[in-house]
């Protein structure tokens, strides 16, 4: 299990911009379960496959990333100068780093953000 302290509101910034920005697009797994428990918790819900880490395990590597460039993309998708938001993608991205590290070829990682 993987610990995040910082707001999850981030995730909403977070998963996009990794998806255009740095063409990582985690929510490939997306479908009608993942929909439906996105609904019932009334949260974000991402599922990680062994596909997932075996394309983006290097590239989600935190020390790929510097909490300023992820301060600027923050604002650049935001229009908001929100202190702090650079650190806090750093941290989400490091959350999904280690998330998923757990995947293997019989275990997908389910990530629920609320």
């Amino acid at each position: 299990m993987v610990e995040f302290e910082e707001d999850g509101d981030i995730f909403s910034v977070l998963i996009p911009v990794l998806a255009d920005d740095y063409d990582i697009d985690l929510e490939t797994s997306e479908n009608s379960i993942v929909a439906d428990l996105a609904d019932a918790t009334d949260a974000l819900v991402i599922i990680l496959t062994k596909e997932d880490q075996s394309k983006y395990m290097d590239q989600l590597d935190p020390e790929g990333f510097s909490a300023k460039e992820l301060q600027d993309a923050y604002e650049d998708f935001t229009d908001e100068d929100e202190k702090g938001a650079g650190q806090a993608m750093l941290a989400g991205i490091s959350a999904l780093y280690q998330a998923l590290q757990e995947v293997d070829a019989d275990h997908v990682v389910i990530v629920t953000v609320s």
